[in-house]
């Protein structure tokens, strides 16, 4: 790691001495001119800070270092997730933050789970901790049981691996979930094995390792369980006839997982608000039968379940509470889309990425003047859909009067005339726009986005995706809309919504 970096992590950068100026000073008049405010006001100030922000405002002078020195012992939530940090500068970090009760540390620039092991064995003041989430290459037992003999107060554990190869040595048995039993305030327990690095799975874990869980963990409220590729239907409903007061289930990439798995939470059905279950390749239509009795359901995830189809849309209708909805890649047809839209239901985000089998018909017949998802729905996700035209966008822009977030990626019957009619109008509901992502339209022309740019086209657009398209040549006219709208963020690549490292124009790293 860079020496100052880490010192910015540590807390320990100061103003420089002798010739050396503080950071930030300008021919030394920043320093002087912090005397007109008191310690109290700047205190006042940076106990409203994160983390980040304080290792920044450490840097800016002597007076700011001192004060950030005497803030760090009550920061209450520590988020590192994007330091990259060694294990000695982690172990700095730690010390200097010992009333946090939030801990998020990303931990793949280490060595192995050995140095987290580390830090928690010895004698550093982590007591009080709550909250602990962790991303590590390698979740292992002995990693598990050392957080929960020397955290027993933890109240949320968040856990992510990142595997490189497909081998299942030292990785997690149902052995570690047993320890999960002396966490007996657990309310919420998320461990995913991520397949960012290779398609691998949590293999020594069978249904076994769910019934230690449902045993020891009766008090969880939110649960998210992905890559166990062993534990059938069996494993998961123990979990939910254990966890009475269950608010949020997830399950990812379960492949044995089926229909049946939600027969089974009729017990938890009043209380669920969140229901995600992706990319499980048994679950069809006929699981979500009994959607009706979840009174309270706010969101339900389908992703990644191809046998999802059209009469998952019925079903999914009778739930009057539900906001938001995730039904991509599933085998729904424009007949689908006009049974959900029957359903009037008040939608706030809808992705149906990948349903290959939608047309414009399809997105208009679930619009109707009179339909709730016309004031409500800001977040349409409809990527990957080769049949979509210009006529679906002119609808959507048309009644959608609450849409902020539009993905068009990969959609190659858009063209320019869609683009022209986003930008043209200035008193349109397309005005609204914040995130637009044409990302691989190939039906758009190099003069999609012609200057000189109207005053009022994209005047709220925070964020432009124009990778894989024939715009990307022209970025002259991009620094000339970045110069006009310096707020706006270019991505000249595949990113999806939202991405920003401060650059209009980035590599993937």
């Amino acid at each position: 790691m860079d020496e100052t970096v880490k010192r910015h992590c540590t807390g320990e950068v100061g103003g420089g001495s002798g010739g050396e100026k503080g950071g930030g000073s300008s021919d030394g008049d920043f320093e002087p001119s912090m005397g007109r405010f008191t310690d109290h006001i700047i205190i006042d100030v940076l106990e409203k800070m994160d983390l980040a922000s304080l290792c920044t405002a450490a840097c800016v002078s002597p007076t700011f270092n001192s004060a950030v020195a005497y803030r760090l012992p009550f920061v209450s939530s520590s988020d590192l997730f994007r330091f990259y940090l060694d294990e000695e500068t982690l172990k700095h970090v730690v010390r200097r933050v010992p009333g946090a009760k939030s801990l998020t540390i990303e931990c793949l620039r280490m060595r192995n789970d050995s140095s987290i092991i580390n830090i928690l064995v010895r004698k550093i003041p982590l007591f009080n901790l709550r909250s602990l989430s962790l991303v590590l290459d390698l979740i292992s037992d002995d990693l598990l049981i050392t957080v929960v003999h020397s955290l027993p107060h933890l109240v949320e554990l968040d856990l992510e691996d990142r595997p490189f190869t497909l081998s299942s040595v030292g990785g997690l048995t149902n052995m570690g979930l047993q320890a999960l039993k002396f966490c007996e305030c657990l309310i919420a327990l998320s461990i995913v094995r991520s397949k960012m690095n290779c398609p691998a799975s949590f293999t020594r874990v069978d249904n076994k390792g769910m019934f230690h869980v449902s045993e020891g963990c009766k008090r969880l409220e939110s649960v998210k369980l992905g890559g166990f590729a062993k534990v059938t239907e069996a494993g998961y409903s123990s979990i939910l006839y254990s966890c009475r007061n269950l608010k949020k289930f997830e399950v990812l990439t379960s492949p044995l997982l089926s229909d049946s798995v939600i027969d089974n939470m009729t017990g938890v059905a009043r209380s669920v608000v969140e229901l995600r279950l992706s990319s499980c390749s048994l679950l069809t239509s006929e699981a979500l039968e009994h959607l009706s009795l979840f009174r309270k359901l706010e969101v339900l995830d389908t992703s990644g379940c191809e046998r999802i189809g059209d009469q998952a849309p019925f079903y999914i209708s009778k739930v009057t509470t539900l906001t938001r909805l995730n039904l991509a890649k599933a085998r729904i047809t424009d007949v689908g889309l006009a049974l959900l839209g029957a359903g009037d239901l008040p939608i706030v985000q809808l992705c149906i990425r990948k349903c290959e089998k939608v047309t414009d018909k399809g997105i208009k017949s679930s619009f109707h003047a009179d339909r709730k998802i016309c004031k409500t729905l800001s977040d349409l996700d409809v990527g990957y859909i080769p049949k979509i035209t210009d006529a679906a966008i002119f609808t959507i822009a048309t009644d959608a009067k609450a849409l902020t977030d539009l993905s068009l990626r990969f959609c190659n019957g858009v063209t320019d005339a869609a683009v022209q009619m986003l930008m043209d109008r200035p008193n349109h509901n397309s005005s609204q726009l914040q995130m637009l992502d044409l990302c691989s339209c190939r039906g758009l022309s190099a003069e999609a986005i012609m200057l000189p740019l109207p005053l009022y086209a994209f005047h709220r657009l925070r964020w432009l995706g124009i990778g894989l398209t024939d715009i990307v040549a022209k970025r002259g006219i991009f620094s000339a809309i970045c110069e006009a709208r310096p707020r706006l963020v270019v991505c000249g690549v595949c990113c999806d919504f939202g991405c920003c490292d401060g650059w209009q124009w980035h590599k993937v790293r």
